[in-house]
C-alpha cells in the first residue's frame, strides 16, 4: 500500500516537473509564433498599409477577396500545384526507392546524384532551372529543337497554360529526394525473411509490394506526405523564383499571391485575409493525416 502512494506520489512528482520544463519553450513558441499569429488575424480585419495606422474595417477585407476572380484561380493554382507536385513526387520516390534499396553496381553513386536536387539551395535550383526553360537562350528548347521534338521554341515562362506546370516540374526534381531517402531508411528496416517467406508462398513481386513493402513503410509515407504537401501548399520560393506568378497570375499560388498583394499593391489586410484563409485547409490537412495514422496503428 505504502509502495503504490509513493509511486503514486513520485508519478504526480515527475509530471509536474514535465510541466514546468516546458514552460520555457512554451513561452518561446508563443513569443515566436503565437503573437504573430493573433496579430496577423487582427490586422487581416483592418486596412493596415504600410506607414499607416491601421483602422478596423470588420469583414470587409474577406467580403472583398471572396468577390475576387483572381483569389479563385489561384486556389485553384494552389490545389493543383500541391496536388499534383507531391502525388508524383510521392510516385517517383516510391519506385526510386525500391530500387536504390536492392544492391547493384554504382548503387552509392546514384544515391549520391539523386541527393544533389534536395541539397542545392532553392535559389540556385530555381536560378538554374529559369534560365534552362527560356524560350530564347533555355537548352531545354535548344535539345528539343536540335532532336526533331519540336519545330518553334516553347513558351515555357510565358504561356499561361504552362507557366504553373512549369514551376511544378522544378518543385517535383527537387523534392523527389526527400521521399527517396525517408522511404530508403523505412525500407532497409524490412525484415528479408518476409519476403522469403512470401516467395515460397508463390507471392509475386507486385504481391509482395503491395502486401509487405506498402504495409512496413506505410507510417513514414504518411509523414513525408503530410510533410511535402505543408511545404508545397505553401511554396513561395521556387514558384515566385521561376515564374514569378505569371504571367496575369496564371502560375500564383496563395503564397505569392498574398506577397502581390502586400508589396505591390501595398495592401497588407487583404494579404493578410488571403493567408488567414488558407489556415483552415492546413489544419484540416493535418487533421484527416492525423486520423487516419491513428487507424493504421490501431
Amino acid at each position: 500500500m505504502n509502495n503504490s502512494i509513493r509511486s503514486h506520489s513520485q508519478t504526480r512528482t515527475d509530471r509536474m516537473l514535465g510541466l514546468i520544463l516546458m514552460i520555457p519553450v512554451a513561452v518561446i513558441i508563443v513569443g515566436i509564433m503565437g503573437i504573430p499569429l493573433v496579430k496577423a488575424i487582427y490586422l487581416s480585419f483592418t486596412d493596415k498599409t504600410v506607414g499607416q495606422p491601421e483602422t478596423f474595417i470588420g469583414l470587409e477585407n474577406y467580403f472583398t477577396l471572396f468577390s475576387d476572380p483572381t483569389y479563385w484561380q489561384v486556389i485553384r493554382n494552389t490545389f493543383i500545384y500541391t496536388a499534383g507536385s507531391v502525388g508524383l513526387k510521392l510516385l517517383f520516390g516510391v519506385i526510386l526507392a525500391v530500387i536504390l534499396n536492392k544492391k547493384f553496381i554504382g548503387c552509392g553513386f546514384f544515391r549520391t546524384v539523386l541527393l544533389i536536387p534536395w541539397a542545392l539551395p532553392g535559389t540556385v535550383a530555381a536560378t538554374t532551372w529559369r534560365w534552362m526553360f527560356d524560350s530564347t537562350y533555355g537548352i531545354i528548347n535548344s535539345l528539343l529543337l536540335s532532336w526533331g521534338v519540336i519545330s518553334v521554341p516553347i513558351a515555357w515562362l510565358s504561356d499561361p497554360k504552362l507557366t504553373l506546370y512549369t514551376a511544378m516540374i522544378v518543385n517535383i526534381w527537387r523534392g523527389v529526394p526527400f521521399f527517396i531517402f525517408s522511404l530508403l531508411g523505412a525500407l532497409q528496416t524490412i525484415d528479408n525473411q518476409m519476403y522469403e517467406a512470401a516467395y515460397l508462398d508463390g507471392a509475386g513481386t507486385l504481391s509482395q509490394f503491395w502486401f509487405i513493402t506498402l504495409p512496413s513503410i506505410y507510417p513514414v509515407l504518411k509523414i513525408t506526405t503530410l510533410l511535402s504537401a505543408i511545404w508545397t501548399f505553401n511554396d513561395f520560393e521556387n514558384v515566385y523564383l521561376v515564374t514569378g506568378g505569371g504571367p496575369v497570375y496564371a502560375s500564383s499560388v496563395i503564397s505569392t499571391y498574398t506577397y502581390d498583394l502586400a508589396f505591390i499593391q501595398n495592401s497588407f489586410g487583404q494579404s493578410l485575409s488571403a493567408a488567414v484563409s488558407i489556415i483552415p485547409v492546413l489544419l484540416l490537412i493535418i487533421i484527416i493525416s492525423q486520423r487516419s495514422m491513428k487507424e493504421k496503428v490501431n
